[in-house]
């Protein structure tokens, strides 16, 4: 019962939840509000003039993928009948190579990206770049410096000077002259556009140069490059550079675009050029041998005098002509044949690139002989950007030595057919042989020196053929990829201002709010009646005001309309109802711990119902620190303890004191007497029964002041001999424990009525802001013509009680 009880009352305190009383709560603290706010924005202000601007540059560009139709030069038709065209990529792997460290850093070289000059301004440093500046810097050995340098140029009436630290003296640099500093050789070089304008606004005679390690810069400047894919269904890339200068990143931007492009047209043109190479050599020995067949015909015509051949030797030499033809086309492709075999066995350890376009008429060969290229290729770019390391490198390894077993199989098999046809000419060829025996030996030798000559030019006019079409190839050879976009400036990526600006007011706000509700939220002190109301199941009787200044123990006097007179009527009032009926006429006052107020309360109690002129005694049973009568000015002899541990009856007249300068006879004080050593055990006694109905004989009505419940026993006691108890919280002082123990009260004393007053309101700020201050009395919105003001100087009585 006890739980549900204590549960019950954290629910309904949960589900009442006021939020106006939070709003006002927070508006009690409105001073620390704008001064945070004013403090979070002044930092705010600060750090956007100190942080130097990053702006971002961003270009767009077409990979050309067969996958996703990029590739636009397959669309000629010349190219495609000599079997031109361009070779479908992968998009991510052109991601890579775009973001690979050796690229950007030729971009990093080439741009003179290591090198930034700054102009320091008043707060902040600002980056300064291309026409803004009146000179430039030229290094002829960045790759020597290992460590950032810090330069300071500046302009001395016409002369330019340069200090390399500090403590170091500064030096004059003449226009174009070469200098080694600090282990780099450089030279300063006039701006042509803007070098004399010294006057242009936005120039200044001092700069900050910083040259930065190629390494670092190169990293760097990768930390600042984002790629993304624009569109899945599209081969579009997004190349975007982060710099604290606009212009510099997009130099940066369109340098690693126009980078990537010479690299990827010069890869592509490596296969065409070695095909090229190869044509060319066999050119020269086509050439000289038929040259020299040449000059055999022109030698033998020569010698023979002749002129003409019969009609017979003519039919002849057609059709030797044709069985020649075959024999030198044959003998053509075995030729061919054996350069490949000789080049891929040769090769075999260190495979390079096949010729492609020899004429070998098999079309699974060439597909073969273009997937080996490709491998190749690929294996040489996984080797410059990933290191013979890289697992991918060992995989495309095995797929170049899988497909090289596959081409010398062909080669060979190949091979084998070329020499089946040329026997079956060499057959053909000797049956005309034999034809021609009978032909004179003059024309048989004429004859045989002609087919040497036509199968030599036929050779030769093949391989030139070839030649021609690989230099079309080199010359129609285009980029993988095309800018649609040249990098341009989006503006500035931070620091963001109105984010700033925004987390600055938002910061403003959180730390004096959340402060608060953290404050708040540990606090385990009694707060205002709603809470006492809500938190406790027993009832609160009223509610006492904090005065500042109070310098009377009584301030309930006769006439009096102060705040805590009217408190302490209401109290009254109250507790006339709690009888159901019945007078009131003993009543307890205690506390949960000491300096709550309760010998204040029971004071003060006991003069309000005097002023109705009833007759009412306040018993001082705090018999272990009793301090009603030290601060009423007694000095009794003795009191309850005498009486109660006396075996004999003792007069209460003798141990009655009335409380002086008060107005009215009908108020006394029966004082605890001296301590004893058994407060407990005398009130457990025989004689406590005879006290209390003696007293209820004399007066009309009895205050018991007791010790604190949680304390001591006393209070537990003594609730028997009354007709309510009132346990007296003070606001900001008592402990929330105390909820839970006047709950359980309430369930372990069923017979026993417990109320509760709350002492002590308003004199926290806290409670002030949720309606509930009173300062000097003004507090319940009366107007100041119902209370007096208390002006005097208060020893706090009832925080000492």
């Amino acid at each position: 019962m006890n739980n549900e009880l204590n549960q019950d009352a954290n629910q309904q305190q949960e589900s009442s939840f006021d939020i106006k009383a939070l709003l006002l709560r927070i508006l009690s603290i409105w001073p620390w509000i704008l001064l945070s706010i004013a403090v979070c924005l002044t930092f705010a202000y600060f750090h956007l003039r100190s942080t130097e601007p990053v702006y971002q540059a961003k270009a767009v560009v077409l990979i050309k993928d067969e996958m996703k139709g990029g590739n636009a030069g397959i669309d000629n038709v010349v190219l495609q009948q000599i079997g031109v065209g361009g070779n479908g990529v992968m998009l991510e792997n052109e991601i890579e190579v775009l973001k690979s460290y050796d690229l950007m850093r030729q971009v990093v070289k080439a741009s003179q990206l290591y090198l930034s000059v700054k102009h320091e301004g008043r707060i902040s440093e600002h980056t300064l770049y291309g026409t803004e500046l009146p000179f430039s810097w030229e290094i002829a050995n960045p790759d020597t410096l290992g460590s950032y340098k810090q330069w300071i140029l500046y302009k001395d009436n016409s002369k330019w000077m340069l200090k390399t630290s500090e403590a170091a003296k500064a030096s004059e640099i003449q226009l174009g002259k070469w200098y080694s500093i600090d282990g780099l050789k450089c030279r300063l070089w006039p701006n042509i556009d803007n070098f004399g304008a010294s006057k242009k606004v936005g120039f200044w005679d001092s700069y900050n140069i910083v040259i930065a390690p190629i390494d670092d810069a190169t990293s760097q400047y990768l930390g600042a490059l984002t790629i993304k894919i624009v569109n899945e269904n599209a081969a579009v890339l997004a190349i975007s550079v982060l710099d604290k200068h606009i212009v510099k990143a997009e130099d940066a931007v369109n340098s690693l675009v126009n980078l990537y492009n010479q690299l990827g047209l010069s890869d592509k043109n490596r296969v065409t050029e070695n095909t090229m190479d190869f044509l060319t050599d066999r050119l020269e020995v086509v050439e000289k041998e038929l040259r020299s067949v040449e000059t055999e015909v022109e030698k033998f015509k020569s010698q023979n005098n002749i002129t003409d051949i019969t009609t017979d030797a003519q039919q002849y030499m057609v059709l030797a002509t044709e069985i020649d033809r075959q024999k030198a086309m044959q003998e053509t492709q075995l030729n061919i044949i054996n350069l490949l075999e000789k080049e891929l066995v040769i090769n075999q350890q260190d495979p390079k690139l096949v010729p492609s376009t020899l004429g070998i008429a098999e079309e699974s060969m060439s597909v073969l002989i273009g997937r080996h290229n490709e491998l190749i290729l690929a294996r040489d770019r996984m080797k410059e950007k990933a290191g013979t390391l890289n697992p991918g490198l060992v995989d495309i390894e095995n797929q170049i030595k899988d497909i090289r077993v596959s081409l010398i199989t062909n080669v060979r098999n190949l091979k084998e057919s070329y020499k089946t046809g040329l026997n079956d000419v060499e057959k053909k060829n000797s049956m005309l042989t034999n034809r021609i025996k009978n032909m004179p030996a003059l024309e048989k030798n004429y004859l045989q020196i002609t087919r040497d000559q036509s199968v030599k030019g036929q050779l030769y006019l093949f391989l030139l053929q070839k030649r021609e079409e690989a230099a079309v190839t080199l010359a129609s050879s285009i980029p993988d990829s095309r800018n649609i976009e040249r990098a341009r400036g989006i503006g500035q990526v931070s620091p963001n201002r109105n984010n700033i600006w925004s987390i600055a007011w938002a910061l403003g706000l959180l730390f004096p709010i959340g402060g608060l509700i953290i404050v708040d939220f540990l606090n385990n002190k009694v707060g205002d009646r709603k809470e006492v109301e809500h938190k406790t199941k027993v009832p609160l009787l009223g509610d006492i005001a904090y005065v500042k200044n109070l310098d009377n123990p009584l301030p309930v006097l006769k006439g009096g309309r102060s705040v805590i007179a009217e408190q302490f009527r209401t109290i009254r009032t109250a507790i006339s109802y709690t009888g159901k009926g019945k007078k009131v006429k003993s009543i307890l006052v205690t506390s949960h711990r000491p300096g709550e107020g309760k010998s204040f309360t029971s004071l003060n109690l006991a003069a309000s119902y005097a002023l109705l002129k009833q007759s009412v005694v306040i018993l001082e049973f705090d018999l272990r620190k009793p301090r009603i009568s030290k601060n009423l000015g007694l000095d009794p002899k003795a009191g309850i303890s005498t009486y109660l541990s006396q075996s004999y009856d003792i007069p209460l007249d003798d141990l009655l004191e009335k409380i002086p300068n008060y107005e009215g006879s009908n108020l006394y004080v029966l004082p605890a007497g001296p301590i004893p050593p058994n407060p407990a055990e005398l009130i457990h006694g025989e004689k406590m029964p005879l006290l209390m109905a003696e007293l209820s004989k004399r007066f009309d009505f009895i205050i018991v002041d007791t010790p604190p419940f949680s304390v001591v026993t006393d209070a537990t006691l003594l609730q028997q001999f009354v007709d309510i108890s009132i346990v007296v919280l003070r606001q900001g002082y008592s402990f929330k424990a105390v909820y839970e123990e006047l709950n359980n009260r309430m369930v372990q004393y069923p017979d026993n009525p417990i109320y509760t007053v709350l002492n002590g309101v308003g004199r926290t700020q806290r409670y002030n802001a949720y309606g509930y201050g009173y300062g000097y009395g003004y507090g319940y919105g009366y107007g100041d013509g119902y209370y007096d003001k208390e002006k005097s100087k208060s020893k706090r009585f009832w925080k000492k009680a």
